[in-house]
């Protein structure tokens, strides 16, 4: 039995009707193409929370190019922290950003629709806003999931670039043969993958299932892709070490026991098993109850 059939099998004793893509590459080469729901090659998926994971590699090709570095403070870059709102501000450093760990009061809700963004998209001044919210923690010292520090970091990039997501084109998606629409960028000059809850402004943000396995691949072979490089190993290993405030999370990448990848809200992953050589990407239409797609472990079981 081949892969690709081993692979539907599975799936279909999952019963997962929302599931689009599944693809698998192993040892160099694409090994299984699963579509479902009329999906194919060619079909396009909001990508969320990997977009995440896509600026820490923008921001990593950023320090490659001595534009920032990790231990640079972001009030450097952003007067809104130069002001003295909380003291702490002054001491929010790059890696924090990367880590989650700025310590900035972030309070998560259902899905993107939550009180703080709402608030924030409302108040017309994303930087202003978040300046405002107080620190809770130390830098450095609690993770937490929060939308605030992937805007800033956004922020950052569109400062020290001229502009995050054409810097990311550039260095990142065009040397991988990514086809890629500018990300959604706030009125008041904030760029911000996810868009800002409404659906057609994330639209811009969609990858297929090929081009999210290049990514994986990327990583997966030191920044080096059709023999360029791309994005220092340096950087990649530190982006997948556990930070010391979350042993699940590096620079913006989930990691696990044998594995690290992206993983954005509604079964969008891409998952890399570095000692299989393997990396399988999954895409899927979100629901308002969470879905589980665990397919990525079975494969992971099938390949030898």
């Amino acid at each position: 039995m081949n892969l690709v059939q081993e692979v539907n099998d599975y799936i279909k004793t999952k019963h997962w009707p929302q599931l689009n893509s599944v693809v698998v590459w192993h040892d160099g080469e694409i090994v299984s193409e699963n579509y479902y729901n009329d999906f194919d090659q060619n079909s396009r998926h909001i990508i969320r929370s990997v977009g995440k994971s896509i600026t820490s590699a923008g921001a990593g090709i950023a320090m490659d190019q001595g534009l920032l570095s990790m231990e640079d403070p972001i009030c450097r870059y952003l007067p809104e922290f130069c002001e003295g709102r909380d003291p702490r501000h002054r001491i929010i450093k790059m890696k924090h950003l990367l880590t989650m760990t700025s310590g900035i009061t972030w309070n998560g809700g259902v899905h993107y629709h939550c009180p703080m963004l709402e608030q924030m998209w409302k108040s017309g001044n994303v930087l202003d806003y978040i300046a405002d919210c107080p620190v809770k923690s130390n830098p450095g010292c609690t993770h937490n999931y929060s939308e605030f520090d992937i805007l800033l970091l956004g922020a950052v990039l569109d400062r020290v670039t001229g502009d995050c997501f054409g810097f990311i084109y550039e260095n990142l998606y065009k040397p991988l043969g990514i086809k890629g629409e500018k990300w959604f960028r706030s009125k008041c000059g904030v760029t911000y993958s996810v868009g800002d809850m409404n659906e057609e402004h994330e639209a811009p943000s969609a990858l297929t299932a090929l081009e999210m396995i290049k990514i994986g691949v990327l990583f997966l072979n030191g920044g080096i892709y059709n023999g360029k490089s791309i994005i220092s190993q340096n950087y990649i290993t530190e982006a997948i070490k556990p930070s010391k405030a979350d042993p699940g999370y590096g620079y913006m990448w989930w990691l696990g026991e044998g594995w690290y990848g992206c993983r954005g809200f509604g079964g969008q992953t891409i998952t890399v098993f570095p000692a299989k050589n393997l990396v399988v990407v999954t895409q899927a239409t979100p629901t308002s109850r969470p879905l589980n797609y665990d397919v990525m472990w079975e494969i992971e079981r099938m390949v030898h």
